[in-house]
């Protein structure tokens, strides 16, 4: 199903169909409603706990002069069960919320950054921009991976995995060929000292 956009009236439909629909590390998401038009990430969001993200969304409103609620929540469900994670609306308020207080703040337009990332920022993030009663409100969606060494979807693991698995299977060669050295050291002094042995028995 097609979620780029709806109307004011279909807003909660979307939210519902929706919330399920954007894949593990968006490549790219744009939602519209109404006349307002989101745009969020184009890269691979996997980071290490400990380090900070910037998830990237912006937007365009056909006039100056509003003044878009953006809003920020987490692992967006039933409208009840979803946790608000940033608020801001320019020259009013710019409030972070609960364990996201004092390591969050919005970049540029409506760019989320995040800091002191933990695993249970895991999850998918929602990117609201909001004008009520006049353009409506549009929405888009980025998945977070925050695990060590940035997730196992995250390169530089695949590349330390690959070079773990390279380095066993080469140090089981090597053991396997000095293993098989040895035998063949110790099957030729058996034969060499059981020829002895019969010289000398022969003497």
């Amino acid at each position: 199903m097609a979620c780029n956009g709806v109307n004011k009236i279909g807003a909660i439909l979307f939210a519902l169909l929706c919330s399920n629909a954007t894949p593990l590390f968006v490549a790219a998401t744009a939602a519209i409603d109404g006349q307002i038009h989101v745009t969020v990430g184009l890269e691979q969001l996997s980071v290490p706990p400990g380090g900070s993200v910037i998830l990237p969304c912006n937007y365009s409103v056909p006039s100056d002069d509003v003044r878009p609620l953006v809003s920020w929540w987490k692992d967006r469900g039933p409208v009840l069960t979803r946790r608000i994670v940033y608020e801001h609306q320019e020259g009013r308020f710019s409030n972070g919320y609960d364990e996201w207080v004092g390591r969050t703040a919005l970049l540029r337009q409506a760019s989320l950054q995040m800091s002191n990332l933990t695993t249970n920022d895991t999850g998918k993030y929602e990117c609201e921009i909001r004008v009520p009663l006049k353009y409506g409100a549009a929405r888009g969606f980025i998945n977070l991976d925050v695990g060590v060494s940035g997730g196992k979807n995250d390169p530089s693991y695949q590349l330390q995995t690959g070079v773990i698995v390279g380095v066993a299977v080469v140090g089981v060669l090597i053991i396997s060929t000095i293993a098989a050295i040895l035998i063949l050291t110790l099957h030729k002094r058996k034969i060499t000292t059981s020829a002895k042995y019969n010289r000398q028995v022969n003497t």
